[in-house]
């Protein structure tokens, strides 16, 4: 037997088993996640009950529509893996500081987008750890650099 409730949001009237109670199911109108409760809201209309506006839908379902395709249609996509790599390989390369600049670079442009929604933020962890560790091993070089100019002059002038 199914259950029917309208959207929390668009009001259109959804069809769901009841088997899917205490569980999340998508609205194909606006894509609105509604949760699925026993004592949900009917419609006041006989004609809407008995002839919902919408079918039956299966939350797992190959065809349950999702938001992660429409979402993500017009956004860029991340490059949390590249700048992943770049922060191990500057750790890895004997703390070299060209993947980390690069890391901490690419990083920042790409959290920036990330926070504007132009770029999927799926990876946004990833680009976190990356350009952090960027950063780290940068800091790290400029300040092994600073201490090895400090003893080199210290050394001249003695």
């Amino acid at each position: 037997m199914a259950i029917q409730f309208p959207c929390t949001h668009c009001k259109t009237i959804l069809r769901i088993e009841e088997r899917h109670i205490g569980k999340q199911a998508r609205c194909p109108q606006c894509q609105t996640l509604n949760l699925v409760m026993e004592n949900m809201q009917f419609p006041e209309n006989e004609s809407e009950r008995e002839a919902p506006t919408t079918p039956i839908l299966n939350p797992y379902s190959s065809d349950f529509p999702t938001t992660s395709s429409t979402s993500t249609r017009n956004q860029q996509p991340h490059r949390a893996g590249l700048i992943l790599a770049l922060g191990i390989a500057s750790l890895a390369c004997n703390f070299c500081f060209i993947p980390g600049i690069l890391a901490w670079i690419l990083g920042k442009q790409d959290m920036r987008k990330m926070d504007q929604g132009v770029m999927d933020s799926e990876g946004r962890a990833m680009t976190q750890v990356g350009m952090i560790m960027g950063m780290v091993i940068t800091l790290l070089c400029i300040l092994s650099l600073a201490a090895w100019l400090l003893l080199m002059i210290a050394l001249a002038v003695v």
